[in-house]
């Protein structure tokens, strides 16, 4: 979320804070320097200067660009913290003046950008205008990336792995389903079983996809009868060859964009055939006002969805 801007808490910190995460975040002095508006020889005397303060390298200076040494991931944790802070006092300094704006960043599967997403910023939208949100769509790994070295605000995923720099704030629990074109012989059912699916092809969800892992063990026992015709961990992909009559996919029904009538989601019988959805922020960061409207609005949208959303911070 580069577009964010310093406010006033901010400027009282050391220039060497900016210089550095804009180094941390472009990997090279030149880009670094053209996205502060200064030169170059400025920014790189900042960075020697607080290499020689701080005893220790912060960057390998590599033929590929700036990398962060051992020494520089901590610094850079630390001032991920400082920027994150500032911005939120800076939010909670203009609440007090009655203003009520900012920017968030949002993070999320592609399993929820068709449908659960934009109902969540369109809300958003109409109940706080001054607010800018931006979102991108990330595989389980790229969030967690983003989150913990700041990038973005929030993250939504499934069944993510917990991990300690990263903090579950609300999960809901949806049930797995096969996806079948609506007229398919397993459309009709109210259930059916992972083995009533493997008369058919199947189209699977990648290893990229959490999903995957979630699937592993009910399809483990039938191994050797699986029809894999696609393995991807394109949700619009696979919805698509599911259309198609291609084969039958396994997915929350929160994949299913609103309204669409041509693909049918039917639960799954067997124990367990559920996926969570978590919804993350950074480990020990203040939340500023603009992204607790967020979280309650995901909140709100998963509570809406039926999803069981433990709604404890």
């Amino acid at each position: 979320m580069r577009e964010w801007r310093p406010g006033q808490v901010l400027r009282v910190h050391d220039r060497a804070i900016l210089y550095f995460d804009a180094v941390r975040e472009y990997g090279s002095i030149r880009e670094a320097a053209r996205r502060l508006n200064v030169t170059p020889s400025a920014l790189t005397r900042q960075l020697g200067q607080m290499e020689a303060e701080i005893g220790a390298p912060l960057f390998d200076r590599l033929p590929g660009g700036m990398v962060l040494t051992a020494a520089g991931e901590i610094v850079a944790r630390h001032i991920v913290t400082v920027l994150q802070d500032a911005r939120r006092t800076d939010e909670r300094i203009a609440a007090l003046r009655g203003g009520h704006e900012g920017r968030v960043g949002v993070m999320a599967v592609a399993g929820v950008m068709g449908g659960l997403l934009p109902r969540i910023l369109q809300r958003m939208m109409v109940r706080y205008p001054g607010i800018v949100t931006h979102a991108e769509a990330g595989s389980p790994g790229m969030i967690a990336r983003a989150l913990s070295s700041g990038q973005t605000d929030l993250g939504i995923a499934f069944s993510l792995e917990p991990m300690p720099d990263l903090r579950q704030i609300t999960v809901a629990t949806f049930p797995i389903g096969a996806i079948v074109p609506a007229g398919h012989p397993l459309s009709r059912k109210p259930s059916v079983t992972v083995a009533e699916c493997l008369k058919y092809p199947l189209i699977l969800p990648s290893p990229t996809l959490s999903l995957r892992w979630v699937m592993e063990p009910f399809l483990r026992p039938y191994r050797e009868q699986l029809k894999i015709v696609v393995e991807t961990g394109s949700i619009e992909l696979t919805n698509r060859m599911v259309a198609l009559g291609t084969g039958v996919s396994f997915q929350s029904w929160l994949a299913l964009e609103p309204g669409n009538t041509g693909l049918v989601h039917i639960p799954l019988k067997d124990a367990g055939a559920t996926t969570d959805l978590g919804v993350y922020v950074r480990e020990a960061r203040w939340l500023p006002p603009s992204l607790e409207e967020l979280i309650g609005e995901v909140r709100a949208a998963l509570w809406d969805t039926g999803g069981g959303t433990d709604q404890a911070f």
